[in-house]
């Protein structure tokens, strides 16, 4: 029952902020039941990857109807959700037993996944669920996103507040014969969590109304309930404004959140950016010719220098290069105007940024084939391939605006991160030394 308040005339109907206050409840219940009451070891135990993965995997289907009719148009939410039940899928069937932070390339591969791709994909996954993402303008997912873990498990409190007394008053003006019942109960409700947490802290504090329990409960212990109670009752409250959070969006959908962008469009200076852009490429020219004189053209490594030093030192930061090329390449494409001098100097920008990665592949294949292949340097080299198909669309995406760059660079990272699981990355580096007779170092 809705009130005539301001308020009220906001939020969601009750059934729906219902059905958000239950599912608030079950993923904590199900993280207790999963996480804490399930034993865990190699001697019949469960692994934690299992427990994890059904974990992420349950709470993804609860997302699913609560928001099934704005996901339904949304093509990323599936993929995302595809994403999620690949990996689930991999840590329940492929995932080696945890057996320490030491371990092999699978066990590392297994917690990146497991404790940080996972949870990403899940906040990921619920940010999409209001049905309003535009491939074409994904940055506010990306504010979404970051919102979702900062400030939204805190925003709509209110919501919740607003939710327990309209479902008092509902229950009230349902039945007035039966109200003093009903709110007895609701009494006893709010008393049972506090009773929970006052008993075991006065029985710790006197041994003489400790021993009276004890005899009046005999073996039943109310310390764990209580625990477990208290590891479902405090999260909910922070999930439910999460939830509510993605419910309140507007959900006025693609076309609403286009034009609102485009009401006041915000552009570089094109003099500004030509300028930039060419003393960057510049110095991008001179770099490039070094490395066609001493890399490609194995002109021979400068005097002095060991493999070591000259492939491991310079890997890393071509790699931060690239990626800074890349996010310069899209800060001018979205916000300088398309001029065929910013253009052409846009395309010189991707063209050294595939020769900076050709100089890191080269690098990082020179140090593999003389210090071995890790799990490091294995996912270093197939990201190198990861960005350079990315490059060729970019290239692209300069030429033909219908090309959702952001949303399909996304879409390949995650296809990358799911097949080099797949390919048994532990399997790939001990054939691949083993074939080379290379020992790590």
């Amino acid at each position: 029952m809705n009130t005539n308040s301001e308020t009220d005339q906001t939020i969601a109907p009750l059934s729906r902020r219902l059905a958000l206050a239950a599912a608030a409840l079950a993923i904590p219940f199900l993280f207790d039941r999963l996480w804490f009451a399930v034993p865990f070891g190699n001697d019949g135990g469960w692994s934690p990857f299992t427990c994890w993965a059904m974990l992420c995997m349950m709470i993804a289907l609860i997302d699913l109807p609560l928001f099934a009719r704005r996901t339904c148009r949304t093509p990323m939410w599936w993929i995302v959700l595809a994403a999620i039940a690949a990996l689930g899928v991999w840590l329940i069937a492929l995932a080696p037993p945890f057996e320490g932070l030491a371990g092999g390339a699978n066990l590392i591969y297994a917690m990146l996944s497991g404790f940080i791709v996972l949870p990403a994909l899940l906040m990921t996954l619920l940010q999409l669920s209001d049905g309003r993402f535009d491939p074409y303008h994904p940055f506010a997912l990306v504010a979404d996103w970051f919102k979702g873990w900062i400030i939204s498990p805190f925003a709509h409190w209110g919501t919740l507040a607003h939710t327990l007394r309209d479902t008092g008053a509902h229950l009230r003006g349902k039945d007035r014969d039966a109200g003093r019942l009903r709110r007895v109960g609701i009494a006893l409700l709010i008393t049972a969590p506090i009773l929970l947490v006052l008993v075991p802290l006065l029985m710790g504090a006197d041994e003489v109304f400790d021993y009276a329990v004890t005899r009046l409960i005999g073996d039943f212990d109310i310390v764990p309930i209580m625990w477990h109670t208290m590891l479902v009752i405090v999260p909910a409250p922070f999930v439910f404004s999460l939830l509510a959070s993605v419910d309140a969006r507007d959900t006025g959908g693609i076309a609403a959140g286009r034009q609102s962008r485009g009401s006041a469009p915000f552009m570089f200076d094109p003099l500004i950016v030509a300028v930039v852009l060419g003393i960057v490429l510049a110095l991008y020219a001179t770099f490039c010719a070094v490395q066609f004189t001493f890399l490609f053209a194995e002109a021979g490594l400068p005097a002095g220098y060991t493999y070591a030093e000259y492939a491991r030192s310079g890997f890393f930061q071509l790699l931060f290069v690239a990626a800074l090329n890349f996010a310069g390449f899209g800060l001018v494409l979205r916000f300088a105007p398309r001029r065929t001098p910013i253009v052409a100097m846009q395309a010189g920008l991707l063209a050294a940024t595939g020769v900076m990665l050709a100089s890191a592949f080269t690098r990082l294949n020179l140090y593999i084939h003389v210090y071995g292949l890790t799990w490091l340097r294995y996912a270093s080299i197939t990201f190198i391939i990861l960005l350079a198909v990315l490059l060729p669309l970019a290239m692209a995406r300069l030429f033909t605006a219908r090309i959702p760059l952001v949303a399909m660079g996304f879409t390949a990272m995650l296809v990358w991160w799911i097949a080099i699981g797949y390919a048994n990355p532990e399997g790939v580096i001990d054939w691949w030394n083993a074939s080379h007779g290379v020992a790590i170092g």
